[in-house]
């Protein structure tokens, strides 16, 4: 009892040790997911702010706090992400600029919404198309934006200075207002408080861009929209007309080593968001399940295929990555300790072969000391050496076997004869 005592014990020290152990391993390898993710969103009170301010409502429902910081826009949260010493996680891009140089370790979660792009206009007269501003001062915002370069790439910062060219938000607003530019080129959905002000105000023109689909072919990251005419106010039919509209679109950046369960998160919040009826498109349109301009993450095009993982479905959201280590330390364990279990069987058996093995000699060498003597001394030397032997087999695990019961009639056929040369 006391050797099969001692085998339970050994397998119970190795699953404990393997627990330990694989769970240590899976501390590194299945981390908990952080409690704070920081976002670069593009420029402050935008469109994309808007966006990242819903997002950070839905996971606060998980206990995860999203931390929000403007930028100047696509390029400059491109290069946040870009660096790992900043610490930005999420972050909003257009689609893949004209020059733009292929990025690593930064994967899509897909595109969200499309981005208009609209030119508003103080004028008596209506500008027909986009050669209208030719001459004229137009804010096209900073550098870093989709909108700057899209400008750039249509000529349409040559003739404003430097001081009104980068204009970009209430400033450029203002500035239009005042007169001190002619055109504002702005972005954001149609909802945008700034749009909706400004397509309402009677002194100031939306763009037409009657060539729009022409764009789309030159520039294969815009895409061609139609503004119906009274989709702003039915009511006062504005606009007063079908208004072409050029645009590009909306993606989410995350860094490529984002923890998975944020991942399901952003996923479940991008649902949410964007994924109903919009003035552009129909339901389900976004998020994509694709990025032209950026390498997709597999885990958010798994969500959006098939909806959450079993787990993610039925357990709070903090439970899960416990459940996925426990799983994971069990089917490990059981991997190490099955085969290990057989291995130590084997070997046990083993053992108790060589000791029974040795007993059998031991009792050989006995046979052979009694078959050569009738001295008394010596019959009791051998009698103790034989009790000896008698006690040893008595302690062996493995009485049911027939080994056991071969020792043990050996034993006794000794002692029979040892009595009958001490009886004589």
């Amino acid at each position: 009892m006391h050797k099969k005592t001692r085998m339970y014990l050994v397998v119970g020290l190795v699953v404990v040790c393997s627990i330990i152990l694989t769970w240590q391993l899976l501390e590194n390898v299945l981390p908990a997911p952080p409690q704070k993710i920081i976002a670069t969103v593009g420029i402050k009170n935008g469109v994309n702010e808007l966006f990242a301010k819903q997002y950070q409502t839905i996971l606060a429902r998980s206990g995860i706090t999203l931390e929000i910081h403007s930028s100047d826009g696509t390029g400059e949260n491109l290069e946040r992400l870009s660096d790992k010493k900043l610490n930005f996680q999420i972050g909003f891009a257009t689609d893949r600029a004209i020059d733009r140089a292929p990025l690593k370790n930064i994967l899509s979660m897909g595109q969200v919404s499309y981005l208009p792009y609209w030119i508003f206009y103080r004028s008596a007269k209506e500008w027909s198309d986009i050669d209208a501003l030719k001459g004229k001062k137009i804010a096209i915002g900073a550098q870093a934006t989709g909108r700057h370069q899209l400008a750039h790439a249509l000529h349409l910062d040559e003739d404003t200075p430097p001081e009104e060219q980068l204009l970009s938000g209430e400033a450029a607003t203002k500035a239009l207002r005042e007169g001190k530019v002619d055109a504002i080129l702005i972005s954001g959905t149609l909802n945008l408080p700034v749009i909706q002000d400004l397509l309402r105000d009677p002194s100031i023109r939306v763009l037409n861009f009657p060539r729009a689909e022409a764009l789309t072919k030159i520039f294969p990251q815009l895409r061609h929209l139609k503004l119906p005419a009274g989709v702003v106010d039915f009511e006062k039919n504005i606009p007063s007309k079908d208004v072409n509209i050029i645009a590009t679109s909306s993606s989410i950046l995350i860094q490529e080593d984002l923890h998975p369960q944020i991942i399901y998160l952003l996923a479940q919040a991008l649902e949410e968001v964007h994924g109903g009826f919009g003035p552009f498109h129909n339901i389900g349109t976004f998020p994509t399940q694709y990025d032209v301009g950026y390498p997709m993450s597999s885990a958010a095009r798994e969500y959006y295929k098939n909806g959450p993982s079993f787990l993610n479905r039925y357990l709070p959201f903090w439970m899960t990555n416990y459940m996925i280590r426990i799983l994971a330390t069990v089917a490990t364990v059981m991997a190490i300790v099955f085969p290990l279990l057989k291995s130590i069987t084997k070997i046990y058996n083993w053992f108790i072969r060589q000791y029974t093995d040795r007993l059998f000699q031991r009792l050989r060498v006995l046979h052979i000391a009694l078959n050569k003597t009738t001295n008394f001394l010596e019959l009791q030397k051998i009698e103790s050496d034989l009790n000896h032997i008698d006690r040893a087999a008595h302690i062996l695990p493995m009485r049911h076997t027939d080994l056991y019961f071969s020792l043990i009639a050996r034993i006794e056929n000794e002692r029979n004869s040892l009595q009958k040369n001490m009886n004589q």
